[in-house]
């Protein structure tokens, strides 16, 4: 899928890029990437066990779907 412009990628970068998309500044998108990157980091442990997930499936989860490293790539600093 399209994101912005040409781009496909799906990095937090893009959705830096495509901010302006959604009537919101560059600064703005960073500022609502980081609250959201506290929060899955702050709440990871409650809602695992909120979902009674196994140890194997938190560790299969984390940084392969919930954060993996690819979102970062272009995106220093967040």
């Amino acid at each position: 899928m399209l994101i912005t412009g040409n781009t496909r990628r799906s990095t937090l970068a893009t959705c830096i890029e495509a901010a302006p998309n959604f009537l919101l500044n560059k600064q703005a998108a960073a500022g609502i990437i980081q609250d959201m990157l506290a929060t899955v980091r702050t709440e990871w442990e409650a809602t695992c066990d909120e979902a009674n997930l196994s140890a194997v499936d938190r560790n299969l989860f984390w940084e392969r779907i919930f954060l993996n490293p690819y979102i970062f790539e272009g995106s220093e600093g967040l």
